[in-house]
């Protein structure tokens, strides 16, 4: 059978690597757009359609054939496709296959040489560099934005280097678009959708460092005002379930997480401990160190006094939080208008 040929996308041509790895020596796979033909015993072919794992897909989909596409795929995310059957590659090294005379589980795959955008020594969703796609998702409300590499820098707040090196990572996934001409560039965002599934896929809350206390919680309006003069002048946001019950309310939840601006985890306790707040698994109330230590406080804003995340953070926090997380991120992404 003769290789498919044309251009492809680099999250398919690691995808396409992957199989190759993980199917060899009993089964041939041969390149296709996009996606992969596998050549099993017997003379049978098994046409795969490779589909990156996206928000506008927050539904597995068992389409004939579909293979989803995973950048960064967490533990949870990855158990949670194989109880529903859902064929996956994990572009970290996993892949599993469940098709009629075929299945594949296998994790630890010898990974291509050229790196991913998980493995690369850039990462555009760290800390610092990922005000650069932040500044971009505000723009959705301006589809035609055309972006110079300053004026991207200073919307940011960051330096013009760290935005080459960020537009230059997303542009291998087709996020974005970049016209050069001589020394000057135009950016445009051209998949909202397909940068914030990267962005999932690179991303958890649980990268927080938190505690939990026995706060006496009571009224949670209540306590906040109160818990804002214990916290004295720190910066401090509400996130999860808490801060999206004050901006686009769907679940119901029983905990308070708040970001609190200092040096480690040992300042929580401190915090806990002038409070007399015991320490506890179980505790309603969750401080947590943000892992975005710059980037968490962009777009911060009061919402009946009360300081919430940006409702991008929101989504990005809430995608993996276990009790009806995705649910009420999807319903931010929609109701928000996040992705224009």
């Amino acid at each position: 059978m003769k290789q498919l040929s044309g251009k492809l996308h680099s999250y398919e041509r690691d995808a396409f690597q992957l199989l190759k790895e993980a199917l060899a020596p009993n089964a041939s796979v041969l390149q296709q757009k996009p996606g992969a033909i596998v050549e099993l015993e017997g003379g049978q072919n098994l046409l795969l359609k490779f589909k990156l794992w996206g928000q506008a897909n927050p539904q597995p989909n068992s389409e004939p054939g579909s293979v989803w596409v995973l950048p960064n795929a967490t533990t949870a995310l990855r158990d949670r496709l194989r109880r529903e059957r859902e064929s996956f590659v994990d572009l970290r090294g996993a892949v599993f296959l469940t098709f009629p005379n075929l299945l594949v589980d296998r994790v630890n795959v010898k990974r291509p040489f050229r790196p991913t955008l998980a493995s690369r020594s850039f990462d555009p969703f760290a800390d610092r560099s990922s005000l650069v796609a932040r500044t971009l998702l505000n723009s959705t409300d301006d589809r035609e934005r055309a972006w110079g590499v300053r004026e991207l820098a200073e919307a940011a707040g960051v330096g013009p280097a760290t935005v080459t090196r960020s537009i230059r990572a997303l542009e291998r996934y087709n996020v974005v678009q970049v016209r050069r001409a001589g020394r000057n560039s135009e950016i445009r965002l051209t998949n909202a959708r397909a940068l914030f599934t990267l962005w999932t896929g690179a991303y958890d809350w649980t990268k927080n460092q938190g505690v939990a206390v026995h706060a006496p919680i009571g009224d949670p309006a209540r306590f906040l005002r109160r818990f804002a003069g214990t916290l004295g002048p720190r910066r401090w946001a509400l996130t999860l379930q808490s801060g999206a019950s004050l901006v686009a309310p769907l679940a119901s939840w029983e905990r308070i997480h708040a970001y609190v601006d200092v040096g480690g985890p040992e300042d929580l306790m401190g915090i806990a401990g002038q409070a007399d707040w015991p320490v506890g698994d179980e505790g309603r109330l969750v401080l947590m160190k943000p892992h975005y230590r710059d980037s968490v406080w962009h777009n911060v804003r009061k919402v009946k006094d009360l300081p919430v995340v940006s409702d991008l953070q929101l989504a990005l926090d809430l995608w993996h939080y276990p009790l009806r997380g995705r649910e009420q991120a999807e319903h931010i992404v929609s109701t928000q208008r996040l992705l224009g």
